[in-house]
């Protein structure tokens, strides 16, 4: 962080402090040289994304959990800890205040995408990311879908995508990231990445090549193996040792350009296995409505599996 980025930054922690008054000496800082005005600005607008703030306090809360007999005392100073605070949190303020580049995929597509540090990412259908390529720290959020990321390495720019259930930190790898039934589920082709659910207090794991784990309120899963020479989505196939039918029509849908909704609940939750090909959705839909004994309604609105 340069000097003018400091001085923003701690500027922007007493605006932040609820006891802060307006003070002449900030105006004249500001005046003095048109680049204060602008860092100024780009860590503010960054203070106000309510990402950082969870981040913030995440951090918080994780500092103070051991030494909670004294923290009131230390945390008087409200504006220290909120202007070390901002420097904590500095990488995280910095990629904020980049305009996020929307890369995304309608049902039935897929895509493949160069990002401008050599990453090279392959979308699957009904799937959109927000890219934000910082001086310090590269993010992407995963909306919605499926991704394979093959991260160009650079060791001084951590990579990291980011989704409701959890994130997942790489440490030089490509890895399949795929968001769905409420849980975020990392699959390792190369190398090595963290996974973490969200949440203040949290168990992360490191995965390597073969090796599957996802992230649901809160909690990890067991870390399983695969084949990470078996074909996947990217060229047609579906290979599981067992998911719900709801998870697995999440996933046809993003393949499919004809809905498919399962009308009854207790039918999502039952378990399907096997190996499955997705370019043929309906297909493939029907197949299994004969192996499991449900039924399939043709409507205006796409296909409708029910008892």
């Amino acid at each position: 962080m340069n000097r003018i980025a400091q001085e923003a930054a701690l500027w922007a922690a007493r605006r932040l402090d609820a006891d802060a008054q307006p003070d002449p000496a900030f105006e004249a800082w500001k005046a003095a040289d048109p680049a204060n005005a602008r860092a100024y600005e780009q860590v503010w607008r960054a203070s106000q994304d309510p990402a950082l703030s969870e981040a913030l306090r995440v951090s918080e809360q994780r500092r103070a959990a051991p030494r909670r007999a004294w923290r009131a005392p230390v945390l008087a100073g409200g504006l220290l800890a909120c202007g070390l605070a901002v420097f904590i949190a500095w990488p995280y303020a910095q990629v904020m205040t980049v305009q996020p580049q929307v890369i995304q995929t309608a049902p039935g597509q897929q895509r493949v995408v160069a990002l401008a540090d050599g990453t090279q990412v392959t979308l699957d259908g009904a799937t959109r990311l927000d890219v934000r390529l910082g001086t310090g720290r590269r993010q992407v959020e995963l909306v919605r879908g499926e991704a394979f990321f093959d991260v160009a390495h650079d060791a001084r720019r951590p990579f990291i995508v980011q989704a409701p259930e959890g994130s997942a930190r790489v440490l030089g790898t490509a890895f399949d990231l795929e968001r769905g039934d409420g849980r975020l589920e990392l699959s390792v082709r190369r190398g090595k990445v963290r996974l973490a659910p969200t949440g203040v207090i949290r168990r992360t794991a490191e995965l390597t090549v073969g090796q599957r784990a996802f992230a649901k309120e809160g909690r990890l899963s067991a870390v399983r193996t695969f084949d990470p020479q078996a074909d996947d989505w990217r060229t047609g196939w579906l290979e599981t040792d067992g998911v719900t039918l709801a998870r697995l029509v999440e996933r046809l849908n993003r393949a499919s350009d004809k809905p498919i909704t399962i009308i009854d609940p207790a039918l999502g939750r039952q378990r399907v296995a096997g190996r499955f090909r997705l370019d043929d959705p309906e297909a493939l839909a029907r197949n299994l409505a004969l192996m499991h004994g449900f039924t399939i309604r043709e409507t205006s609105n796409g296909l409708e599996l029910t008892r």
